[in-house]
């Protein structure tokens, strides 16, 4: 009988997960129903792929979030193309001795070969998370929530603050709003703020009064809010990278290759998406037509006048799939205009479908043939 990757949990639990926690955790410990739902469909999939070495298995049960959500993105493509064919993974050496993760059969015939490539946020912004989250689960386990909530912007740090000195200027910061609540200056949204000045650390915290006839339940946090991020998005540059590393790097034995995007950064929309594939929108300043810059991974350019990597037929990208979650998965395919060859049209189901909407002698058209769902 085929292992389960995931038994229900022998301790009820009907809380959410705290910010600190790994989100592999959630198909370990929780048992409120959507976390039920996640491990059954997680199981079922499980069930049918091939993980001889048991390394699907540790990724799925890892504390670290990119092994898990590679894992589970790996999980999930694998399931979908095994609807229409044989599905060989990690089959073979590569050009430099890597291996593709899937490549397809159908009759005992080789067709193509498809890698999954899941693209997480910032590293910086990664940190910060942390960072936040670390503090905010100490606060939560230590200050209980009575007469405000906290939020907190983390301005400043280079190490861990000391916990009991904070701890003692948070209650001293609440008695005396208690006592005035006049007492601390407003922010920019008219809520009472003070900041928290350490050795390694300056915090600002944001002091939400709760209702009088509020009642506090014993799992209420302290803390409410994630962390405040700020720069430059920069999701289409990152990916643009990261599938030029995937381009040349495998043996395709001359059959159609194609890289999904598993698409873990937030702030990695279809949108942006669309960027890194086309280009980066510009503007013709003499015309005032709009345009894109020829750095888009497909596309032509002076030293690629049949067209950039050639040998990668398609892209599709996979948004919202998290297991019992509240969103259906969507994906959205990426024909590369100047492909070598075309990549099987049913090798997955998507919702949005871009690709080649007119070719004449000399010029090729791309646009939205089926319009995506937006991110």
């Amino acid at each position: 009988m085929k292992q389960s990757a995931f038994e229900e949990p022998t301790i009820r639990r009907d809380q959410y997960l705290t910010m600190s926690e790994p989100t592999s955790a959630w198909f370990t410990t929780v048992t409120l129903p959507e976390a039920v739902e996640g491990r059954r469909i997680i199981n079922e999939l499980y069930s049918r792929f091939p993980d001889e070495n048991g390394r699907m298995y540790a990724d799925l049960h890892s504390a670290d979030k990119k092994r898990f959500f590679s894992a589970l993105d790996e999980l999930y493509v694998y399931n979908l193309l095994a609807r229409h064919y044989d599905v060989a993974y990690e089959e073979g050496e590569g050009t430099t001795g890597t291996r593709l993760d899937f490549r397809l059969y159908r009759d005992q015939q080789y067709v193509g070969a498809l890698e999954v490539l899941s693209l997480f946020q910032r590293d910086d912004w990664t940190a910060e998370e942390r960072h936040h989250a670390t503090l905010a689960d100490e606060i939560n386990n230590r200050l209980p929530l009575t007469t405000h909530s906290l939020m907190f912007d983390i301005r400043r740090w280079v190490g861990t603050p000391n916990l009991r000195h904070l701890l003692r200027w948070l209650n001293a910061t609440l008695d005396d709003l208690r006592a005035n609540p006049q007492i601390l200056p407003l922010d920019g949204t008219g809520t009472p703020e003070k900041t928290y000045v350490g050795r390694e650390t300056e915090i600002s915290f944001q002091f939400l009064a709760l209702p009088p006839d509020h009642q506090v339940g014993p799992q209420d946090p302290t803390v409410v809010s994630g962390a405040a991020m700020g720069g430059l998005i920069d999701s289409a540059v990152r990916l643009r990278e990261r599938l030029d590393t995937k381009a040349g790097k495998y043996d395709l034995r001359g059959k159609p290759f194609a890289i999904l995007v598993g698409a873990r950064d937030l702030w990695c929309t279809i949108d942006e998406v669309h960027q890194a594939l086309t280009g980066t929108p510009a503007v013709v300043i003499a015309t005032g037509e709009s345009t894109r810059q020829r750095d888009g991974f497909f596309g032509v350019g002076r030293q690629h006048s049949q067209g950039k990597r050639r040998q990668v037929s398609a892209v599709y990208s996979l948004h919202d799939w998290f297991p019992g979650g509240p969103a259906e998965p969507r994906i959205t395919r990426f024909d590369n205009p100047f492909a070598e060859q075309p990549f099987p049209v049913d090798a997955l189901p998507h919702v949005g479908h871009w690709g080649v909407s007119r070719r004449e002698v000399g010029r090729v058209s791309a646009d939205w043939l089926t319009a995506p769902i937006a991110s």
